[in-house]
């Protein structure tokens, strides 16, 4: 097995493992089925894995992006998809580039795609309030010539605050926003789930 689909089978396990929270949050202000929904994207690419042993980084994450748009085609994930799908479209790399450099660009494509298809901000209690702190962490990992494994652990943690930081937020958009009275007080179950995806990413990347 390679590093990369090594990373994607135990984030993926762990995202199975979190089913139950992620439906409980959901439930909150919206459907209720995230993690029912999250975990056959999850059982989707771990079936998918053996094809994507021999793949370089853009197309497993151009297979991962199109796994989920198949697989799993709620909101989530569908802007999971998409932002796999940009952050694929995004590797062509720079010469001289640090791979702490390279996960920044990718990271920041694949919250643009997900700002864009999702038609939301920072601030609007999605799982952008996740995505943007981790974003400016590697971002600023970079400025400080942070290696790959200090730059992932700080960005998992930058997300996790931002998450937890969503329970004193209004939600302004889908069905959250409709609902934002209930919504108030809870952490928003999407931002839970990119602080869920970055830490694991975080984890198994340092403990290989």
């Amino acid at each position: 097995m390679s590093e990369l689909t090594r990373v994607i089978q135990a984030v993926a396990n762990d995202v199975l493992a979190e089913q139950s929270e992620l439906n409980r949050l959901d439930g909150v202000a919206g459907d209720g089925d995230l993690g029912a929904t999250m975990a056959t994207g999850a059982n989707a690419l771990l079936a998918a894995l053996p094809d994507m042993q021999d793949l370089d980084l853009a197309a497993t994450l151009r297979r991962c992006g199109t796994e989920l748009a198949r697989k799993a085609p709620s909101t989530s994930g569908t802007l999971l998809a998409t932002a796999c799908l940009r952050a694929a479209g995004a590797t062509p790399g720079v010469d001289g580039e640090t791979a702490t450099a390279l996960a920044a660009r990718l990271v920041d494509a694949a919250m643009t795609g997900i700002q864009q298809r999702g038609k939301a901000q920072v601030g609007d209690k999605t799982m952008l309030d996740a995505l943007g702190p981790a974003v400016s962490s590697l971002q600023e990992s970079v400025s400080a010539g942070r290696d790959l494994e200090q730059a992932l652990a700080s960005a998992a943690a930058a997300a996790a605050a931002g998450a937890d930081a969503t329970r004193n937020m209004r939600a302004r958009v889908g069905r959250a926003g409709w609902l934002a009275d209930r919504s108030e007080g809870n952490v928003d179950a999407g931002a839970y789930l990119v602080a869920l995806i970055l830490q694991s990413t975080a984890r198994h990347a340092v403990a290989s």
